[in-house]
């Protein structure tokens, strides 16, 4: 949203109001002049909502370094590998007309512990906070990486060949027999594990567009201050604030990107170095979580070289 302000325009009058920018209710008149704005505006309102689901789903990219998700795949996982590894010792001599099955479930199974004992792997390196365990990242950490993603490929590949066989050999061996059952059971909690995730992305999608304050509210409530991905709250208080004025902005910019509403007189805004300008309260909140404008992606400490340190940098340091 680029601003057009009044250079040096001073504020006077009554304290602004101590109701937050999103919980205020937009007069008809507002709604129609926000569905009036210029295109281009709307196309801003439009990117702030795109940025912030792509900072979701970087924040759930991220998520194998998260503790509870690790637990979570690890329940899915083990019964998995504990329930092959019984029946595979109980029903591998037996006749079957399933043998396919069974080389299924055998080189699945094996897949499952390979992943899940790599992805501890990993979050253990990404999670450890001395120097030997970062000394031990960056020397490990890109070549398994490149194991995880050949392991990935292999599971996609098994996981489409166990499709056709369980398809193909359903009619000899759907007879009660516990490895055709075992293998549909994997399958179908492989799709699970594939769809889930555009499920709730799908579910996100009309929060995002009519709650986008509340989100925004979460994510910077869940964010981990070491990563170093969001602004500490000295860096933002050092950004400019302006208290809103009718004439600080044509009326079709005079409204908030992240919340929708309008500004109202003696309103607290906040305005980044681009330029643009938000509610104070709403862009501070996405501020802690990303330190780039919602709108165009820029980092405050653009030409500061005033950039938080990262975990890595202040475990070095120790």
């Amino acid at each position: 949203m680029s601003s057009s302000m009044a250079s040096g325009r001073r504020a006077d009058g009554p304290m602004a109001s101590t109701m937050r920018p999103a919980d205020r209710t937009r007069s008809p008149e507002s709604s129609q002049r926000l569905l009036a704005r210029d295109p281009t505006l709307n196309e801003e309102a439009h990117a702030v909502r795109l940025n912030v689901l792509n900072s979701s789903v970087q924040e759930a990219r991220d998520a194998r370094n998260s503790r509870l998700i690790m637990w979570v795949l690890t329940v899915v996982n083990v019964p998995q590998i504990l329930a092959a590894a019984v029946i595979l010792a109980l029903k591998w001599t037996e006749s079957t007309l399933c043998y396919r099955i069974q080389i299924w479930v055998l080189l699945h199974t094996i897949h499952l512990s390979l992943t899940l004992a790599l992805e501890w792997v990993m979050y253990y390196l990404n999670g450890g906070r001395t120097n030997r365990v970062l000394q031990m990242r960056e020397r490990y950490m890109s070549y398994l990486s490149n194991v995880k993603y050949g392991l990935d490929l292999a599971g996609l590949f098994w996981f489409l060949v166990g499709n056709m066989w369980v398809i193909s050999d359903g009619a000899r061996c759907d007879d009660g027999s516990t490895m055709y059952q075992l293998a549909m059971w994997m399958i179908v909690i492989s799709y699970a594990k594939i769809f889930l995730p555009c499920i709730l992305l799908l579910a996100l999608l009309p929060v995002i567009c009519f709650c986008l304050p509340c989100v925004i509210r979460i994510l910077s409530r869940l964010q981990d201050p070491m990563r170093g991905k969001g602004a500490t709250k000295e860096a933002i208080n050092r950004l400019s604030t302006r208290k809103f004025a009718a004439a600080m902005f044509p009326p079709e910019d005079s409204s908030c990107c992240i919340c929708l509403n309008d500004y109202e007189p003696q309103q607290e805004l906040r305005v980044l170095p681009c330029e643009h300008h938000f509610h104070k309260e709403c862009v501070d909140e996405w501020l802690i979580v990303n330190s780039t404008c919602p709108t165009c992606r820029k980092s405050i400490y653009e030409g500061t070289g005033d950039a938080p340190r990262t975990q890595e940098d202040v475990m070095m340091i120790v």
